[in-house]
């Protein structure tokens, strides 16, 4: 406990120290007087420091805002009231984004991004704004007749702070060593350098000749920053960011660049104003790029996952007929009259992998299909009764340690694929045996009403699933049964879920009290 207790009163003196630090060096580059309090690095650190060590930091942002203003021009009043807005700005900051935006990991999905832009950059800084000018207005330090310009001044100073400082801390902090680049990356990362060098000088140096002219020179840092966070990601990106934003306040300061051709607050709000949009533009650049990575990465990993399992799967009945076919090959080469009992059992093997392989087979074309937005549906007007009497009429003369138990009207027409779906109550009843025990029931129910749609249940008798995985029985490559009993390519399922909803309708997976488990599918409501 007393470890603790010391760690956290470090990082409450650290970080009191380093926002002091920040906010003194925010002062001395401050050019106009109302923007004192509103100059951007404290606002990033504090916020980057509690998504890191959470909200029991925050006398460290209290004290490092209460010093920073005590120690330049305020009071004690309003240097209080100044820091608890500071200090109240970051905490509301902090969780919000880490409950609505990811968290520290923000910057790694477009939607945080964009999310963390509208809470950390938007409605925080409002929050301290609305303290600080307040708090500057009461005590006479400021008059109320600027109250508006002084707000928006303040407000764009802190959004700046939170898009801009907090997402280097956040992202180098997440991760401080990005990962390794070979020769050719770093190669481009030299080019890259010196493209940006190159670009502050033309843009925000004053010896370029596009110095002291109206031009909208700013635009021509854009192409850098697209070029960081395509090709370098969030680490390179957040660092080209404050190195642009660094020099174009560098510039503004010294009376030249595309800032300083306007009034000293105009400038200032013209200078916040770029690096908001610009900030929020390559920070969600970077992270598009980070899902499209993931995304290919994924389908990698899903393909290579594909084909692993489609070549365990197929390998056991290709395995079994090629032993089945070795036995009658040598007992034909024999020349002696073959064993009837040994014919049999060959044939039968050959028969039911055969069976075996096709479903497999099939199973894999059908996915790919669905996968690809490529199964196309035959709709006819079908006996459903008829087809689904099929299946169990197929399905029971694969076993012998199970009965088949069906119940259905007479007649049930309706709109539907008959290929398909006949795959589908085949799938079903396949699990429904896979999962049985011995001498077990399964139960096929049928049935109609007037007004409503047809309905099919499958029902086994079996163990069941235990409940954590019955979420996931319909997911492609799902097993219901533990590794040692794997069987099949676990896409029945998958497969089934796809045409019937191809088809309008819906299936479900019911859990009786009783044990085993009951798939219903519930067809269109069109019939004829």
């Amino acid at each position: 406990m007393k470890g603790r207790g010391l760690d956290r009163v470090l990082k409450i003196a650290g970080l009191a120290a380093t926002y002091f630090a920040a906010g003194k060096l925010g002062l001395s580059l401050a050019f106009v007087h109302v923007s004192a309090t509103a100059v951007w690095p404290p606002t990033g650190i504090a916020l980057a420091a509690f998504l890191f060590f959470g909200p029991r930091v925050w006398p460290g942002v209290f004290i490092g805002a209460f010093l920073v203003n005590l120690t330049t021009a305020g009071s004690a009043l309003s240097s209080a009231g100044i820091a608890v807005g500071n200090t109240l700005e970051g905490l509301l900051a902090a969780y919000l984004v880490g409950r609505y935006a990811n968290g520290r990991h923000a910057f790694e999905g477009l939607r945080d991004v964009f999310r963390f832009a509208a809470l950390a950059a938007l409605i925080s800084p409002a929050l301290s704004a609305t303290f600080g000018v307040t708090t500057l207005c009461l005590t006479g330090e400021a008059q109320w007749a600027d109250f508006g310009a002084i707000w928006l001044t303040w407000w764009l100073g802190d959004a700046g702070g939170a898009l801009i400082v907090a997402p280097l801390i956040i992202v180098w902090g997440n991760e401080p060593r990005p990962a390794g680049w070979d020769r050719a990356r770093a190669l481009e990362l030299a080019g890259f350098v010196a493209a940006v060098a190159i670009t502050v000088l033309l843009v925000f140096g004053g010896g370029s000749p596009l110095a002291g002219k109206p031009y909208p020179t700013t635009f021509l840092a854009f192409p850098v920053l697209v070029w960081a966070a395509f090709r370098f990601g969030p680490h390179v990106a957040t660092v080209t960011l404050v190195v642009l934003s660094g020099a174009a306040i560098w510039s503004t300061l010294h009376g030249f660049g595309p800032f300083a051709i306007a009034a000293p607050n105009e400038a200032l709000l013209l200078l916040q104003a770029f690096t908001g949009v610009a900030g929020v533009m390559t920070l969600a650049l970077a992270a598009a790029e980070i899902e499209v990575r993931r995304a290919e990465a994924a389908k990698v990993a899903e393909r290579d996952e594909f084909i692993a399992v489609a070549a365990h799967e197929l390998k056991t009945p290709i395995t079994s007929l090629r032993l089945a076919v070795q036995l009658l090959r040598r007992e034909s080469e024999r020349g002696t009259a073959l064993d009837k009992e040994k014919l049999r059992d060959s044939l039968r093997t050959i028969e039911s992998q055969s069976q075996r392989l096709g479903r497999l087979v099939t199973e894999l074309l059908e996915t790919v299909r669905l996968r690809s937005g490529r199964m196309e549906l035959d709709i006819k007007q079908t006996d459903v009764v008829d087809l689904v009497t099929k299946a169990v009429r197929d399905a029971q003369a694969t076993t012998t340690r199970h009965k088949l138990v069906l119940a259905a009207p007479n007649k049930l027409r309706a709109k539907l694929d008959a290929l398909r779906f006949l795959q589908v109550v085949t799938n079903l009843l396949d699990n429904a045996i896979k999962f049985s025990p011995a001498g077990g029931a399964i139960d096929v129910d049928l049935s109609s009403s007037k007004r409503g749609p047809a309905r099919l249940a499958v029902r086994d008798h079996g163990v069941g699933i235990p409940s954590d995985d019955r979420p996931h029985i319909f997911e492609r490559f799902y097993q219901a049964q533990s590794g040692d009993q794997r069987a099949g390519l676990g896409l029945g399922l998958y497969v089934s879920r796809q045409i019937v909803e191809l088809h309008g309708g819906r299936i479900d997976a019911e859990f009786p009290e009783d044990g085993g488990t009951r798939i219903v599918v519930t067809m269109a409501a069109e019939r004829s």
